[in-house]
C-alpha cells in the first residue's frame, strides 16, 4: 500500500484563496442585492454612463438574479475553506509537535555527546603534560631511570568541544523551518524548551516546555521528571500539558487544558512496570486502563471506557498491543426495570 502525502501548505493556500475569491464577488452580490450595476473595482455604474436604459435595466437585472445564487456560493466557499483550513492545521501540528519531539532527542543526544567530548578533553589537559617514571638495568648491570609520557606528543590532541549546544535547526521540508531552544544546567538537563515551526506560507507553531526534576535518593541523577507545556497552535488557540508526580509513589497526574476544558489522567504504578490510569475528559467521559505485567516483555492491558471493553496482549516496553477481545457497553435496553406495587 502507497503512503499518504497530505499537502497542508497546499490545502492552506487553497483556502486562502477561496477566502479571497469570496472579498473579490462579495462587492458585486452586495450590489446585486440593491439592482445596482457594478464595475471591476467596485464603483456603482449610473444608467447615464451606459446610455441606453434598456440595455441598463437589463444588467441591473442580471446583477439582481446572481445575487441568490452567488450568496449561496459565497456561503459554500466559506464552508469549504473552513474544512480545507481545518485539515492543514491539524496535520500541521501533528507535524510540528513530531518535529519538536525529534528536535529535543537529537539536541539531548548533542548534548551528550558533547559531555563526552568535554570529558575526553578534560582528561587530556590532565595527563598531556604527566609522565610515568620506571627504573631498569641497562645491559651494563647499571640502574637506569626513564620516564614514559601519559600523552603521545605525536598524536594529535581531542578536539576542545566549545559551549554547550543551546539550540538546534530542524530538517523540515523546503518552504518550512523549525528551531528548537533549550535552557540546561550544568549537568545538561535541559531546563525549559521552546520549538517554533513555520511553514512559509502563513502556518506556525509554538510550543515551550519547563521541566523539573526531583532526585529523591539523593544521586544525584533525576528519578523522577515533571513538565508544564505550554502549546499555540497554528489556528491560534492555546493548549497547557502539565505532569506532577507523586514522589512518595510515583503516582502521577497529567493535566490537559484547553477552551474546550480540562482532561485529566491519574496513573499510579503497579508491579513490574503496571500501571492503573483513570482518564476524565473535558466532557465528563471516564476512560480507565490497566497494564498488569506477567513477565518482562508480556503484559495485558484492559481499556474500559464509554464505547465498551477492549482487552490486548503485548509488550508494554514497546508499546505494541494486540487486541484479543471487545464488548459493547450495556444498552439502556439492558438496565434493569424495576416496578412498584402499593398494597
Amino acid at each position: 500500500m502507497a503512503d499518504l502525502v497530505l499537502d497542508y501548505a497546499l490545502l492552506h493556500q487553497l483556502a486562502v484563496s477561496m477566502r479571497d475569491l469570496k472579498a473579490k464577488i462579495k462587492t458585486d452580490v452586495d450590489a446585486g442585492s440593491r439592482r445596482a450595476v457594478v464595475t471591476r473595482n467596485g464603483t456603482v455604474v449610473s444608467s447615464d454612463e451606459v446610455g441606453d436604459s434598456g440595455f441598463y435595466a437589463a444588467l441591473s437585472a442580471f446583477f439582481y438574479a446572481c445575487n441568490a445564487p452567488f450568496n449561496d456560493a459565497m456561503e459554500l466557499l466559506d464552508k469549504l475553506a473552513d474544512n480545507f483550513d481545518g485539515i492543514a492545521k491539524a496535520f500541521f501540528d501533528v507535524d510540528a509537535d513530531f518535529a519538536g519531539k525529534v528536535n529535543t532527542a537529537r539536541l539531548q543526544a548533542s548534548i551528550a555527546q558533547w559531555q563526552a567530548d568535554t570529558a575526553a578533553y578534560n582528561h587530556y589537559l590532565d595527563i598531556k603534560d604527566k609522565s610515568v617514571s620506571y627504573q631498569y638495568y641497562d645491559q651494563d648491570g647499571h640502574l637506569q631511570t626513564a620516564t614514559i609520557p601519559l600523552w603521545d606528543a605525536k598524536s594529535p590532541p581531542p578536539h576542545q568541544p566549545g559551549a554547550m549546544p543551546t539550540s538546534i535547526a530542524g530538517t523540515a521540508p523546503v518552504g518550512t523551518n523549525d528551531t528548537t531552544a533549550t535552557k540546561t544546567d550544568a549537568n545538561g538537563n535541559i531546563l525549559s524548551e521552546t520549538t517554533t515551526v513555520n511553514s512559509g506560507d502563513g502556518l506556525a507553531y509554538t510550543e515551550t516546555t519547563n521541566y523539573t526534576y526531583h532526585d529523591t535518593n539523593g544521586d544525584g541523577r533525576p528519578d523522577y521528571v515533571d513538565y508544564s507545556t505550554t502549546v499555540t497552535h497554528s489556528d491560534g488557540s492555546s493548549e497547557t500539558i502539565s505532569k506532577q508526580t507523586n514522589t512518595a509513589d510515583g503516582s502521577y497526574v497529567i493535566t490537559d487544558t484547553t477552551d474546550k476544558g480540562t482532561s485529566t489522567s491519574t496513573v499510579t504504578l503497579k508491579p513490574n512496570g503496571g500501571s492503573h490510569d483513570i482518564t476524565v475528559t473535558s466532557d465528563g467521559h471516564t476512560t480507565t486502563t490497566d497494564i498488569d505485567v506477567s513477565e518482562p516483555g508480556k503484559a495485558t492491558k484492559t481499556v474500559v471506557g464509554p464505547k465498551g471493553t477492549d482487552v490486548y496482549t503485548g509488550n508494554p516496553d514497546t508499546g505494541k498491543w494486540t487486541l484479543q477481545s471487545h464488548e459493547d457497553p450495556p444498552s439502556d435496553d439492558d438496565t434493569p426495570v424495576f416496578t412498584t406495587v402499593t398494597i
